[in-house]
Order: structure tokens, then sequence, then C-alpha cells
């Protein structure tokens, strides 16, 4: 948290809207959630992040002072498709983000490729804190692993990164993401 620069305390709704801004008028996450069977961006999203919404989380936007240096250290979300793609090759699940990068599907992955070349101006993140302090990425994934690519690659961000951040009242992160009955 000593990294961290508070902004605002934010209500649940804000979380989701913020998430919308960003992801709703992307083409492929368009074609992946109707792939999927969802009839809108909304739907998918609070299918996929349920365990987010049926809890009364506390959340809290700060800004990230140094992004490279703290990111990289945070655990990726436990999504589905990373933790079926990416995820089995690490004795942790989930594994640190700078650690993940060791995957070459990963260190290789186009999007995350494409974020890392040309940032945005401006993005913000969603992770819990977990109760042992540390962080889990639940939402912006491939932008938080295109930060700890630059890190590893010493290349400078120029970027003001801020998170939303909720204290995860469990010892397990959530699951998220869809498939996951299918692995049961």
């Amino acid at each position: 948290m000593e990294d961290l620069k508070l902004i605002k305390n934010l209500r649940p709704e804000e979380v989701l809207e913020t998430w919308r801004i960003m992801e709703e008028s992307l083409e492929h996450w368009k074609s992946f959630w109707r792939a999927k069977g969802f009839k809108s961006w909304e739907e998918w999203r609070r299918a996929t992040h349920a365990p987010l919404f049926e809890k009364e989380l506390s959340w809290n936007l700060y800004k990230i002072n140094e992004p490279t240096k703290s990111v990289p250290e945070w655990r990726g979300g436990m999504f589905h498709g990373w933790n079926k793609w990416f995820y089995g090759v690490f004795p942790e699940r989930p594994p640190r983000l700078k650690d993940l990068l060791a995957h070459p599907g990963v260190h290789n992955h186009w999007y995350i490729r494409k974020i890392a070349d040309n940032f945005p101006a401006s993005t913000t993140l969603t992770a819990l804190r977990m109760p042992n302090g540390e962080f889990v990425i639940v939402e912006g994934m491939h932008r938080a692993c295109a930060i700890a690519m630059l890190a590893h690659d010493n290349k400078p961000l120029n970027t003001e990164v801020l998170v939303m951040v909720a204290d995860w009242p469990e010892e397990a992160p959530p699951l998220l993401g869809t498939g996951w009955e299918k692995d049961n």
C-alpha cells in the first residue's frame, strides 16, 4: 500500500462503469462475449465477475506511484482461461505477474505486446487486497502483464496508472470467468 495514493472511495457500480468505459466498445471483446453466448457486455461482465458483486466490498481508487515496481509483484487473477492456458507450469496459483512473463504464451501474447508497445495515456486496473496483504488482479490482466513486461525489459512507462482496490475477505482469490464448472 506504500506505493498507492488514495484518491477516493467508490461504489461497486462505479467499478463496473469504469470497466464499461474501457471495454464495451472494443471489438475483440465484443466477439469474445458474443461467442460465449452473452447478449451484452454487461451480462458477460456480471457473470464473469459475479463473486465480486455477490459480496459487499468497499472499493477505493488509488494512484500507483511507481507501477513498474509494484504491479509486477502482484498476482494474476484466477480467470478460468488464464488458469487453464498459462498457470499450470507455476507452483503458486495464481503466479506473480513478473513470473508469469516466463511463459512464452504470455511473453509473446499479441495483445500484451500491443499494449506494451503503445500504452494509453492513463489506465485503471482493478485488484483485490488479500488477507495476507498481496494484490490479485481482477480486471486488467493484459495491461498489468504489459506493465510487468515493460519493467522486465527496463522500458519506461509514461502512463498514469490507477487501481480500484477492495479488501477480499477470503484466503483464496475468487474464481473469475466462465468454464470452471466444466473442470469439476
